[in-house]
């Protein structure tokens, strides 16, 4: 069993759950909804706080994580290169670093993933209350399909390493478009030289 420490549309979430043998990312991707025990809800609207001995939640209510749990398999592990992100998910906004492969923009990449993507190094901010708490130095798994935007903190990031744009010579369209009716001109109405 892990703790669970999540974060929903009007509330927190609290309470322990069973990952099984993968990590809480792993689990989050593969299922619809999360079986909690002792589950603790507090809102971010006022003080209310509810308890369940057991609770079913659909994922699709939860809007981030913390990660917490297994790493996953040592050797699995490859070297990444980060770019940091904010995402704007419900009433938070989530600044981390978001991870990919040395060759790729990890912001294009974070499409092709599953729906739960874990920021590193992160702080998420909202009201409570009348309170603006920014939680610190967390790893959290972010549900992407719900986030308004994501886009990088700085935005040369962006840009793709290899940018076909800037490595290609600039040919103008309109200038091939006149090339080609220009060589079928000059063939009607050449003039000698």
């Amino acid at each position: 069993m892990i703790e669970l420490d999540a974060y929903a549309a009007d509330c927190r979430l609290f309470g322990r759950l069973d990952p099984g043998d993968g990590r809480l990312s792993d689990l989050l991707n593969a299922s619809a909804e999360l079986q909690i025990s002792d589950a603790r809800i507090e809102s971010i609207l006022d003080d209310r706080v509810v308890s369940y001995p057991e609770l079913d939640v659909p994922l699709n209510e939860l809007y981030a994580v913390v990660a917490t749990g297994i790493r996953g398999d040592p050797t699995r592990r490859i070297r990444t290169r980060t770019i940091e992100v904010v995402a704007e998910l419900g009433p938070y906004e989530v600044i981390g670093e978001i991870h990919g492969t040395p060759a790729s923009n990890p912001l294009v990449m974070v499409v092709r993933r599953p729906p739960w993507v874990p920021l590193t190094k992160a702080q998420i901010t909202y009201r409570r209350g009348t309170e603006v708490v920014t939680d610190e130095g967390l790893t959290l798994i972010i549900n992407r399909p719900l986030a308004r935007s994501l886009h990088a903190l700085d935005e040369d990031a962006e840009r793709m390493m290899f940018d076909a744009r800037e490595a290609m010579p600039r040919v103008s369209r309109r200038r091939l478009a006149e090339s080609e009716d220009d060589d079928e001109d000059r063939s009607e109405d050449a003039e000698p030289m």
